[in-house]
């Protein structure tokens, strides 16, 4: 196989945080005091958000397993090597954008409600600076999370097979699989357009349930020079073959 299936490595990421919850429900449990219910939330939330990952996983690498072996594709498409950076330069601008707006709000999150709750939620200011401490690092944490993981994407784009796999209900893009037919999903849109530089992109817009609402997501499948007329196609059977809008922005 050229291509690892990179949903395995989530299927055991839910392993392993669904363990961590069970062992902060059990920590809680054993402590028994007031003050310390909170890991048991914090422990129960996090065991049964990573159990419903688990199966969404699943499903997603054996999906991906089918793809990879060239069952049900629209379209398998080979990049050149500029063409490759290009892309990977792109796509690390935009998710550079989007994640920078997303710290800002769960920094205000953060601040307005983990604020709030030390000076409401505890008689003992130990256990107050406590849970400020903890909150801190989960913030430093997602922080974290939001500079590297363009960065890390970009590179790993620049070093993956130049190749692009299509199918109705999902796309492998340079080494990132993304799944729009799958539990708790639901896609609502594709659109095919071209930027300042006439570079055509698919853009196949979705929303993910998760424990606050939908989340919406979008899967930017870059398209080849020599594929334009192919690619408008695609756009349009995937919005067909999936009952959604499609948006023609190229006419």
């Amino acid at each position: 196989m050229w291509a690892q299936n990179n949903a395995k490595r989530w299927v055991i990421m839910s392993i392993i945080f669904m363990l961590i919850g069970i062992a902060m429900i059990v920590a809680g449990a054993v402590i028994g005091e007031m003050n310390y219910y909170w890991m048991i939330y914090v422990g129960a939330i996090l065991f049964l958000t990573f159990f419903i990952c688990f199966f969404m996983f699943i499903r997603q690498a054996r999906n991906l397993d089918s793809m990879l072996k060239g069952t049900g594709l629209l379209a398998h498409w080979r990049f050149e090597e500029n063409e490759r950076l290009q892309r990977a330069a792109e796509e690390f601008l935009q998710r550079k954008t989007s994640n920078k707006v997303m710290l800002l709000v769960i920094i205000a999150f953060v601040v307005i409600i983990g604020g709030l709750f030390a000076i409401f939620g505890f008689s003992n200011s130990k256990d107050a600076i406590f849970f400020i401490v903890v909150l801190l690092g989960i913030q430093i944490l997602i922080s974290l999370a939001a500079i590297l993981i363009p960065r890390a994407r970009y590179n790993k784009m620049k070093e993956a097979a130049p190749e692009v796999l299509i199918s109705p209900f999902g796309a492998w893009i340079m080494g990132e699989y993304f799944q729009w037919k799958a539990p708790l999903t639901r896609i609502t849109s594709v659109q095919f357009a071209k930027d300042r530089e006439d570079n055509y992109t698919i853009t196949v817009n979705f929303t993910i349930w998760q424990r606050f609402g939908p989340q919406k997501l979008q899967c930017r499948i870059p398209v080849p020079k020599d594929t334009v007329t192919e690619a408008e196609t695609i756009a349009s059977d995937i919005a067909k073959i999936n009952k959604v809008r499609f948006l023609n922005e190229t006419k």
